[in-house]
């Protein structure tokens, strides 16, 4: 892979191509977006570009991805670029340390000593005080790429003595195209995909579309009318998600549901819909609530996914929106 040949992501790629043209290459990035976004493709190429040993060097700045460091550094074999990655452990105190020690030596065979620090935002507080000494006192010829979904989580203190790129989800239109070019997907497969990986290349490529489709149709049982006819039946639904441990995911398919909802209320562009082959169920909820309400419900959902992060009650959060959603229907009813 090639700078050339990444979708998306023109501001980073930029950035770094104009860094490395005028030799003023940060000695510490921070790489931070979405999950599966390409931040670590991202940091590979760069990796590839720094020590390329394609001569004269490519204008702008890219690898060749023929030559011996180019395959080594995607292979992973590579004896001066290290992958590591976080995973809150107990090694890791000794792991974060190690990437000190790589940078005693000068580069072997590249201009560069370069580690890719994957999930950096998963160091616990040791680890990470340890990770800062690295920064704080950059070895010669050092590159560290810090990758991370969460970079709030860091310590400032790794923030602030780290170049940061943002990397954004790419448009929908963009990920239905290469989905179709690459996967020979339908039109309404690749639509799909795309919808529901927020513009993450990364998982579109990846994705299951029956797997998502069985998944999804499971969590919209939730709003569905038998879940909702009787509060025993609604609380029943909630319990068996919550212990299923994919409440996550749960609150992800009713996100997008009630903000299908939303559009649908306002009149919006119906390609913009995630369940397109849901219109008449959605329409007919849609008749059923008023926006404020739908509104408030999609707030709601966007509440919980919060507290998930804060380890509240998956069971009573889910509860809870299904009986606002329940006396939301029957207050219309009425």
């Amino acid at each position: 892979m090639l700078f050339k040949n990444i979708i998306g992501h023109e501001q980073p790629k930029r950035f770094l191509q104009s860094a490395l043209q005028s030799g003023r290459l940060p000695h510490a990035l921070l790489f931070h977006g979405q999950d599966r976004i390409g931040k670590r493709l991202m940091a590979k190429v760069l990796a590839q570009a720094v020590n390329c040993e394609a001569a004269p060097p490519l204008s702008p700045p890219d690898a060749c991805g023929a030559c011996r460091s180019c395959h080594q550094i995607d292979i992973g074999s590579h004896p001066d670029v290290t992958m590591i990655e976080a995973t809150s452990g107990k090694g890791e105190t000794e792991q974060t340390r190690d990437i000190e020690s790589r940078f005693i030596y000068r580069p072997l065979i590249g201009s560069r000593k370069i580690v890719i620090l994957d999930n950096a935002d998963l160091l616990r507080q040791e680890a990470a005080n340890a990770l800062l000494k690295t920064i704080e006192e950059p070895p010669p010829d050092s590159l560290i790429i810090l990758v991370s979904s969460h970079p709030e989580s860091l310590l400032s203190t790794i923030r602030s003595r780290c170049q940061a790129l943002r990397f954004a989800p790419l448009a929908v239109d963009t990920v239905q195209d290469v989905l179709q070019r690459r996967r020979g997907l339908s039109d309404t497969d690749a639509r799909f995909l795309a919808m529901v990986s927020g513009g993450r290349l990364g998982l579109a490529l990846e994705a299951d579309v029956e797997a998502l489709r069985v998944e999804r149709a499971a969590f919209l049982e939730l709003v569905s009318r038998n879940s909702l006819q009787s509060v025993g039946a609604l609380f029943a639904a909630a319990e068996a998600v919550a212990k299923s441990e994919q409440a996550e995911a749960a609150l992800g398919w009713l996100a997008g549901w009630f903000r299908d909802l939303a559009i649908i209320k306002v009149g919006g562009d119906p390609s913009r819909l995630l369940n397109t082959d849901c219109l008449d169920e959605l329409n007919r909820f849609a008749t059923n609530l008023p926006l404020e309400k739908v509104l408030e419900l999609a707030e709601f959902v966007e509440t919980m996914e919060k507290g998930l992060e804060r380890n509240l009650n998956k069971q009573l959060m889910l509860e809870g929106l299904l009986l606002r959603l329940r006396a939301a229907l029957q207050a219309k009813a009425a």
